[in-house]
Protein backbone atom coordinates (compact mmCIF):
# COMPACT_ATOMS: atom_id res chain seq x y z
CA UNK A 1 0.00 0.00 0.00
CA UNK A 2 1.49 3.28 -1.16
CA UNK A 3 1.63 6.73 0.87
CA UNK A 4 -1.71 7.77 -1.07
CA UNK A 5 -3.60 4.64 -0.56
CA UNK A 6 -2.86 4.74 3.05
CA UNK A 7 -4.32 8.52 3.24
CA UNK A 8 -7.43 7.07 2.13
CA UNK A 9 -7.80 4.82 4.40
CA UNK A 10 -6.68 6.70 7.16
CA UNK A 11 -8.25 10.11 6.33
CA UNK A 12 -11.43 8.52 6.38
CA UNK A 13 -10.73 6.46 9.67
CA UNK A 14 -10.46 10.33 11.16
CA UNK A 15 -13.25 11.47 9.75
CA UNK A 16 -15.97 11.02 13.14
CA UNK A 17 -13.67 13.27 15.20
CA UNK A 18 -15.03 17.27 15.38
CA UNK A 19 -12.01 18.59 17.55
CA UNK A 20 -10.83 20.59 14.78
CA UNK A 21 -13.95 20.44 12.32
CA UNK A 22 -17.02 22.04 11.89
CA UNK A 23 -19.04 23.37 15.04
CA UNK A 24 -22.57 23.27 13.11
CA UNK A 25 -22.66 26.66 13.50
CA UNK A 26 -21.93 28.07 9.90
CA UNK A 27 -23.53 27.92 6.39
CA UNK A 28 -20.33 26.11 5.26
CA UNK A 29 -21.23 23.01 8.10
CA UNK A 30 -21.48 20.43 5.03
CA UNK A 31 -18.36 21.28 3.08
CA UNK A 32 -16.61 21.29 6.90
CA UNK A 33 -17.54 17.98 8.38
CA UNK A 34 -17.30 16.01 4.87
CA UNK A 35 -13.77 17.77 3.27
CA UNK A 36 -12.43 18.44 0.46
CA UNK A 37 -13.46 15.02 -1.13
CA UNK A 38 -10.04 15.19 -3.95
CA UNK A 39 -7.97 14.74 -1.30
CA UNK A 40 -8.38 12.32 1.22
CA UNK A 41 -8.12 14.22 5.13
CA UNK A 42 -8.23 17.48 4.36
CA UNK A 43 -10.86 19.37 6.13
CA UNK A 44 -11.79 23.01 7.01
CA UNK A 45 -11.36 24.68 10.36
CA UNK A 46 -13.17 27.57 11.74
CA UNK A 47 -10.24 29.81 13.42
CA UNK A 48 -10.61 31.92 15.89
CA UNK A 49 -10.48 34.58 13.45
CA UNK A 50 -13.13 34.08 11.83
CA UNK A 51 -11.42 32.10 8.73
CA UNK A 52 -11.03 28.96 7.23
CA UNK A 53 -8.04 27.16 6.74
CA UNK A 54 -7.20 23.35 5.33
CA UNK A 55 -5.86 20.93 7.85
CA UNK A 56 -4.67 17.24 7.10
CA UNK A 57 -6.68 14.77 9.66
CA UNK A 58 -5.19 11.87 9.93
CA UNK A 59 -5.19 9.11 11.86
CA UNK A 60 -1.37 7.11 12.80
CA UNK A 61 -3.10 3.69 12.30
CA UNK A 62 -6.68 2.57 12.49
CA UNK A 63 -5.38 -0.79 13.57
CA UNK A 64 -7.11 -1.11 17.18
CA UNK A 65 -7.29 -2.77 20.33
CA UNK A 66 -10.19 -1.35 21.61
CA UNK A 67 -14.15 -2.51 20.89
CA UNK A 68 -15.80 0.34 21.37
CA UNK A 69 -19.89 0.02 19.92
CA UNK A 70 -19.78 3.20 18.16
CA UNK A 71 -16.50 3.29 16.73
CA UNK A 72 -15.74 2.04 12.77
CA UNK A 73 -12.17 1.34 13.91
CA UNK A 74 -13.26 -1.29 16.31
CA UNK A 75 -10.91 -4.56 16.65
CA UNK A 76 -13.81 -6.57 15.20
CA UNK A 77 -14.97 -4.71 12.33
CA UNK A 78 -13.59 -5.94 9.12
CA UNK A 79 -12.22 -2.91 7.82
CA UNK A 80 -9.40 -1.63 5.94
CA UNK A 81 -6.36 -1.59 7.87
CA UNK A 82 -2.98 0.71 7.22
CA UNK A 83 -0.28 2.28 9.76
CA UNK A 84 1.99 5.27 9.07
CA UNK A 85 5.60 5.23 10.06
CA UNK A 86 6.55 8.68 11.25
CA UNK A 87 8.56 9.48 8.71
CA UNK A 88 6.36 8.81 5.97
CA UNK A 89 3.19 10.49 7.67
CA UNK A 90 5.58 13.71 8.35
CA UNK A 91 6.90 13.60 4.96
CA UNK A 92 3.53 13.87 3.40
CA UNK A 93 2.36 16.08 5.30
CA UNK A 94 5.04 18.54 4.60
CA UNK A 95 4.49 17.63 0.91
CA UNK A 96 0.80 18.59 1.35
CA UNK A 97 1.92 21.99 3.63
CA UNK A 98 4.68 23.39 0.41
CA UNK A 99 1.63 22.74 -1.75
CA UNK A 100 -0.90 25.23 -0.20
CA UNK A 101 -3.01 22.23 0.26
CA UNK A 102 -2.91 21.95 4.65
CA UNK A 103 -1.61 24.95 6.54
CA UNK A 104 -1.69 22.14 9.81
CA UNK A 105 -2.04 18.86 10.53
CA UNK A 106 -4.73 17.48 13.59
CA UNK A 107 -3.41 13.78 14.40
CA UNK A 108 -4.82 10.70 16.57
CA UNK A 109 -5.26 7.00 16.08
CA UNK A 110 -6.34 3.41 16.98
CA UNK A 111 -4.33 1.89 19.86
CA UNK A 112 -2.04 0.15 17.64
CA UNK A 113 -0.83 -2.51 20.16
CA UNK A 114 -0.60 0.02 23.21
CA UNK A 115 -1.69 3.45 24.09
CA UNK A 116 2.22 4.12 25.07
CA UNK A 117 3.56 2.81 22.07
CA UNK A 118 1.35 4.62 19.59
CA UNK A 119 1.10 7.95 21.02
CA UNK A 120 4.93 7.79 21.03
CA UNK A 121 5.25 7.27 17.18
CA UNK A 122 2.26 9.85 17.23
CA UNK A 123 4.55 12.33 18.79
CA UNK A 124 7.98 11.20 17.02
CA UNK A 125 5.65 12.78 13.75
CA UNK A 126 5.49 16.21 15.82
CA UNK A 127 9.25 16.19 16.29
CA UNK A 128 10.56 15.59 13.11
CA UNK A 129 7.99 18.47 11.67
CA UNK A 130 8.74 20.89 14.23
CA UNK A 131 12.92 20.07 15.00
CA UNK A 132 13.99 18.68 11.59
CA UNK A 133 11.01 20.23 9.22
CA UNK A 134 10.80 23.79 11.50
CA UNK A 135 7.15 23.66 10.91
CA UNK A 136 5.73 26.16 12.58
CA UNK A 137 2.23 25.92 12.24
CA UNK A 138 -0.96 24.25 13.65
CA UNK A 139 -0.15 21.16 15.56
CA UNK A 140 -2.84 19.12 17.16
CA UNK A 141 -2.46 15.98 19.07
CA UNK A 142 -4.85 13.61 20.61
CA UNK A 143 -3.76 11.88 23.61
CA UNK A 144 -4.88 8.49 23.73
CA UNK A 145 -6.42 6.89 26.90
CA UNK A 146 -4.41 6.02 29.86
CA UNK A 147 -0.67 7.33 27.93
CA UNK A 148 2.45 8.28 30.16
CA UNK A 149 3.10 11.44 32.03
CA UNK A 150 5.92 11.90 30.63
CA UNK A 151 4.93 11.08 27.00
CA UNK A 152 2.35 13.85 27.38
CA UNK A 153 5.27 16.68 28.77
CA UNK A 154 6.84 15.60 25.38
CA UNK A 155 3.44 16.01 23.38
CA UNK A 156 2.34 19.46 24.97
CA UNK A 157 6.03 20.56 23.87
CA UNK A 158 5.68 20.10 20.40
CA UNK A 159 1.65 20.88 20.18
CA UNK A 160 -0.58 23.85 19.32
CA UNK A 161 -3.61 22.42 20.94
CA UNK A 162 -4.04 18.58 22.57
CA UNK A 163 -7.27 16.80 23.36
CA UNK A 164 -8.86 13.26 24.97
CA UNK A 165 -12.47 12.78 23.76
CA UNK A 166 -13.99 11.87 26.87
CA UNK A 167 -17.03 10.47 24.68
CA UNK A 168 -19.53 10.44 27.40
CA UNK A 169 -21.20 12.36 30.04
CA UNK A 170 -21.36 9.21 32.41
CA UNK A 171 -19.37 6.52 33.69
CA UNK A 172 -22.54 4.34 32.86
CA UNK A 173 -22.22 5.25 28.87
CA UNK A 174 -18.97 4.37 28.69
CA UNK A 175 -18.85 1.38 30.75
CA UNK A 176 -21.82 0.25 28.23
CA UNK A 177 -20.06 1.48 24.72
CA UNK A 178 -16.50 1.73 25.58
CA UNK A 179 -15.70 -0.73 28.10
CA UNK A 180 -11.97 -0.56 27.70
CA UNK A 181 -12.09 3.19 28.18
CA UNK A 182 -12.45 4.65 31.86
CA UNK A 183 -13.66 8.02 32.53
CA UNK A 184 -11.41 8.61 35.65
CA UNK A 185 -8.07 8.09 33.24
CA UNK A 186 -9.50 10.13 30.69
CA UNK A 187 -9.78 13.11 32.85
CA UNK A 188 -6.93 12.42 34.52
CA UNK A 189 -5.04 12.82 30.98
CA UNK A 190 -6.43 15.86 30.57
CA UNK A 191 -5.87 17.66 34.22
CA UNK A 192 -2.54 16.08 33.66
CA UNK A 193 -1.79 17.79 30.28
CA UNK A 194 -2.84 21.12 31.78
CA UNK A 195 -0.44 20.78 34.76
CA UNK A 196 2.30 19.97 33.00
CA UNK A 197 2.17 22.82 30.42
CA UNK A 198 1.91 25.42 33.47
CA UNK A 199 5.01 23.37 34.44
CA UNK A 200 6.79 23.69 31.18
CA UNK A 201 5.26 26.67 30.65
CA UNK A 202 4.35 26.00 27.63
CA UNK A 203 1.34 27.87 25.33
CA UNK A 204 -1.27 25.20 24.46
CA UNK A 205 -4.84 24.81 24.33
CA UNK A 206 -6.92 21.59 25.71
CA UNK A 207 -10.21 20.28 23.94
CA UNK A 208 -12.36 17.39 24.52
CA UNK A 209 -15.64 16.21 22.32
CA UNK A 210 -18.76 14.20 23.66
CA UNK A 211 -20.94 12.49 21.09
CA UNK A 212 -24.59 13.72 21.32
CA UNK A 213 -27.76 11.23 20.61
CA UNK A 214 -26.73 7.86 22.61
CA UNK A 215 -29.38 6.84 24.90
CA UNK A 216 -29.62 7.85 28.41
CA UNK A 217 -27.49 11.12 27.88
CA UNK A 218 -28.92 14.04 27.62
CA UNK A 219 -28.73 17.83 26.63
CA UNK A 220 -28.36 18.86 30.02
CA UNK A 221 -25.61 15.98 30.78
CA UNK A 222 -22.82 17.28 28.08
CA UNK A 223 -23.37 20.95 28.86
CA UNK A 224 -23.04 20.31 32.96
CA UNK A 225 -19.92 18.07 31.63
CA UNK A 226 -19.00 21.07 29.83
CA UNK A 227 -19.30 23.57 32.53
CA UNK A 228 -17.90 21.57 34.87
CA UNK A 229 -14.01 21.46 32.99
CA UNK A 230 -14.62 24.83 32.05
CA UNK A 231 -14.79 25.61 35.96
CA UNK A 232 -12.12 24.11 36.62
CA UNK A 233 -10.12 25.75 34.27
CA UNK A 234 -9.17 22.12 32.05
CA UNK A 235 -10.32 22.90 28.79
CA UNK A 236 -10.53 26.14 26.13
CA UNK A 237 -13.68 24.05 24.18
CA UNK A 238 -15.81 21.28 23.92
CA UNK A 239 -16.70 19.82 20.75
CA UNK A 240 -19.94 17.95 20.56
CA UNK A 241 -20.60 15.37 18.01
CA UNK A 242 -23.70 13.70 16.31
CA UNK A 243 -23.91 9.87 16.93
CA UNK A 244 -23.14 8.24 13.79
CA UNK A 245 -24.25 4.49 13.56
CA UNK A 246 -21.45 3.04 11.59
CA UNK A 247 -21.88 -0.24 13.69
CA UNK A 248 -24.93 -2.54 13.97
CA UNK A 249 -25.23 -2.48 18.37
CA UNK A 250 -28.37 -3.09 19.83
CA UNK A 251 -27.80 -0.43 22.92
CA UNK A 252 -27.04 2.48 20.28
CA UNK A 253 -29.88 4.53 17.65
CA UNK A 254 -30.24 3.17 14.27
CA UNK A 255 -29.77 6.65 13.17
CA UNK A 256 -28.35 9.72 13.64
CA UNK A 257 -29.67 12.32 15.57
CA UNK A 258 -30.54 15.97 14.02
CA UNK A 259 -27.81 18.04 12.96
CA UNK A 260 -30.15 20.74 14.30
CA UNK A 261 -29.25 19.26 17.71
CA UNK A 262 -25.52 19.21 17.45
CA UNK A 263 -26.06 23.19 16.25
CA UNK A 264 -27.99 23.95 19.27
CA UNK A 265 -25.26 22.30 21.64
CA UNK A 266 -22.91 24.27 20.38
CA UNK A 267 -24.71 27.69 20.51
CA UNK A 268 -25.74 27.01 24.36
CA UNK A 269 -21.81 26.29 25.01
CA UNK A 270 -21.49 29.79 23.85
CA UNK A 271 -23.68 30.80 26.49
CA UNK A 272 -21.54 29.03 28.95
CA UNK A 273 -18.05 30.08 27.94
CA UNK A 274 -18.94 33.34 26.68
CA UNK A 275 -21.94 34.62 27.95
CA UNK A 276 -22.29 34.18 31.61
CA UNK A 277 -24.84 31.39 31.76
CA UNK A 278 -24.33 28.43 33.92
CA UNK A 279 -25.92 25.07 32.93
CA UNK A 280 -28.60 25.28 35.24
CA UNK A 281 -30.28 28.46 33.56
CA UNK A 282 -30.14 27.23 30.04
CA UNK A 283 -31.77 23.43 31.11
CA UNK A 284 -32.84 21.27 33.90
CA UNK A 285 -31.57 17.68 34.11
CA UNK A 286 -33.32 15.49 32.17
CA UNK A 287 -34.07 17.94 29.22
CA UNK A 288 -32.80 18.47 25.61
CA UNK A 289 -32.60 21.97 24.32
CA UNK A 290 -35.94 22.83 22.14
CA UNK A 291 -34.57 22.86 18.21
CA UNK A 292 -37.14 25.11 17.42
CA UNK A 293 -35.51 28.44 18.78
CA UNK A 294 -32.21 28.96 20.24
CA UNK A 295 -31.19 28.51 23.64
CA UNK A 296 -30.67 32.14 24.53
CA UNK A 297 -34.63 32.53 22.99
CA UNK A 298 -35.56 29.93 24.84
CA UNK A 299 -34.13 31.27 27.97
CA UNK A 300 -35.73 34.33 27.60
CA UNK A 301 -39.07 33.09 26.67
CA UNK A 302 -39.03 31.04 29.91
CA UNK A 303 -37.96 34.64 32.00
CA UNK A 304 -40.14 37.01 30.97
CA UNK A 305 -39.55 39.05 34.26
CA UNK A 306 -36.13 39.99 33.20
CA UNK A 307 -37.40 41.87 30.38
CA UNK A 308 -37.39 44.84 29.34
CA UNK A 309 -33.94 45.95 29.61
CA UNK A 310 -33.02 49.29 29.50
CA UNK A 311 -30.56 49.88 27.17
CA UNK A 312 -29.08 52.96 29.15
CA UNK A 313 -28.51 51.21 32.41
CA UNK A 314 -28.28 47.70 31.63
CA UNK A 315 -24.37 46.61 32.15
CA UNK A 316 -22.31 44.60 29.91
CA UNK A 317 -24.03 40.74 30.82
CA UNK A 318 -27.48 42.28 31.42
CA UNK A 319 -26.87 43.33 27.45
CA UNK A 320 -25.49 39.80 26.94
CA UNK A 321 -28.78 38.24 27.78
CA UNK A 322 -30.43 40.24 25.52
CA UNK A 323 -31.41 37.82 22.27
CA UNK A 324 -29.96 39.33 19.40
CA UNK A 325 -27.22 40.75 20.91
CA UNK A 326 -23.46 39.45 21.32
CA UNK A 327 -20.13 40.38 22.73
CA UNK A 328 -19.51 42.62 20.01
CA UNK A 329 -22.95 44.78 19.91
CA UNK A 330 -23.17 44.40 24.03
CA UNK A 331 -19.50 46.18 24.02
CA UNK A 332 -20.49 48.81 21.16
CA UNK A 333 -23.46 49.85 22.94
CA UNK A 334 -21.62 50.17 26.23
CA UNK A 335 -18.54 52.19 24.48
CA UNK A 336 -21.38 54.39 22.57
CA UNK A 337 -23.20 55.25 25.69
CA UNK A 338 -19.87 55.82 27.89
CA UNK A 339 -19.26 58.42 24.56
CA UNK A 340 -22.71 60.33 25.09
CA UNK A 341 -23.50 59.02 21.29
CA UNK A 342 -26.13 56.52 22.96
CA UNK A 343 -29.35 57.65 21.18
CA UNK A 344 -33.04 56.34 20.07
CA UNK A 345 -32.47 57.08 16.37
CA UNK A 346 -28.88 55.30 16.76
CA UNK A 347 -30.23 52.10 18.43
CA UNK A 348 -32.66 51.57 15.71
CA UNK A 349 -30.78 52.38 13.08
CA UNK A 350 -28.52 49.13 14.40
CA UNK A 351 -30.12 46.29 11.71
CA UNK A 352 -28.94 42.71 11.59
CA UNK A 353 -29.91 40.67 14.39
CA UNK A 354 -30.25 43.68 16.81
CA UNK A 355 -33.67 44.24 15.27
CA UNK A 356 -34.73 41.19 17.17
CA UNK A 357 -32.95 42.87 20.61
CA UNK A 358 -35.33 45.90 20.35
CA UNK A 359 -38.00 43.82 21.20
CA UNK A 360 -36.58 42.82 24.68
CA UNK A 361 -35.28 46.33 24.94
CA UNK A 362 -36.81 49.99 26.16
CA UNK A 363 -34.37 53.48 26.03
CA UNK A 364 -35.21 55.70 28.66
CA UNK A 365 -38.85 53.24 29.60
CA UNK A 366 -39.65 53.78 25.94
CA UNK A 367 -39.99 50.13 24.26
CA UNK A 368 -37.92 50.84 20.69
CA UNK A 369 -40.32 47.95 19.42
CA UNK A 370 -43.43 49.14 17.11
CA UNK A 371 -45.51 47.12 19.48
CA UNK A 372 -46.15 46.68 23.23
CA UNK A 373 -42.95 44.54 24.53
CA UNK A 374 -45.17 41.64 26.14
CA UNK A 375 -47.51 41.27 23.73
CA UNK A 376 -44.47 40.63 20.69
CA UNK A 377 -42.68 38.32 23.02
CA UNK A 378 -45.72 36.46 23.34
CA UNK A 379 -45.99 36.08 19.70
CA UNK A 380 -42.61 34.95 19.18
CA UNK A 381 -43.57 31.33 20.20
CA UNK A 382 -45.84 31.02 16.69
CA UNK A 383 -43.18 33.10 14.63
CA UNK A 384 -41.01 30.69 12.12
CA UNK A 385 -38.09 28.99 13.22
CA UNK A 386 -35.89 30.82 10.32
CA UNK A 387 -36.35 34.60 11.99
CA UNK A 388 -34.53 33.64 14.78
Amino acid sequence: MDLWEKLHVLGAAASYDHSCTGTGLFKEAPFTLEGRKAIPGIYLTHTSTGKFIPLLKVLLSNCCSFNCAYCVNRISNNVPRAWFEPGELADLFLELYKKGLAKGIFLSSAIHGSSDATFEKMIEVARILREVYNFGGYLHLKILPGADKELIRRAIKFATRVSVNLEFAKEKSLKTFAPQKQKRVLIKNLVQAKKLALEERVSVSFTTQMIVGVPGETDYDLLRTAQNLYSQGVIKRMYFSAYVPVNKDSGLPESSPPLLRERRLYQADYLLRIYGFSCEEVLSPGENLPLEIDPKLYWALKHPEFFPVEVTKADYYELLRVPGIGPKLAGKIIETRKQGNLTKSYLEGLKGSFTKAKTFLTFKGKSLSCKKFRKQLALFKSLPVELF
